[in-house]
């Protein structure tokens, strides 16, 4: 009992090092990019794991054990294990990374709209039997909004 809640205190060690990691790493992906300090440190906040790998395969190894004749007591141990940690993982990284998204996107990003400039458009004149060197083409300026 004492070794499988070391193994469970690893795996949560584990997990802390790997969202550090993975948070610095996605800050040295977007240095030498245009965003700011604030959105970097979004993009931070935005790419914390949100463990839906660990839920979809979390029970596949346990399933496997179970499915082998006959089980073996170890494997068998390690597959709970290996489960109980994917949902650590779950619980640990999904409600804090969807948290930080929430709570930090209002206050780093700033959405200002940029003005777009005129988009020349030729509308054509004239029939659309004409062969294309005798149309005539007017350019009518538009607005893109985005």
């Amino acid at each position: 009992s004492s070794g499988i809640n070391a193994e469970y205190g690893d795996g949560l060690v584990c997990l802390v090092v790997g969202v550090l990691f993975r948070c610095g790493v996605a800050y040295l992906s977007v240095l030498c990019s245009e965003l700011n300090v604030r959105e970097r440190l979004f993009v931070c906040a935005s790419w914390t794991p949100k463990a839906t790998v660990q839920a979809a395969i979390g029970s596949i190894a346990l399933d496997r054990v179970r499915e082998s004749t006959p089980v073996d007591p170890d494997s068998e141990l390690y597959g709970v294990t290996v489960l109980c940690i994917a949902v650590l993982a779950i619980i640990v990284t999904s409600p804090p990374g969807a948290a930080l998204i929430s709570l930090l996107g209002p206050r780093l990003l700033d959405h200002k709209p940029e003005e777009v400039a005129p988009i020349r458009v030729a509308v054509e004149e004239g029939g659309s039997n004409e062969s294309l060197d005798k149309k005539q083409s007017t350019a009518v300026e538009t607005k893109e909004h985005v």
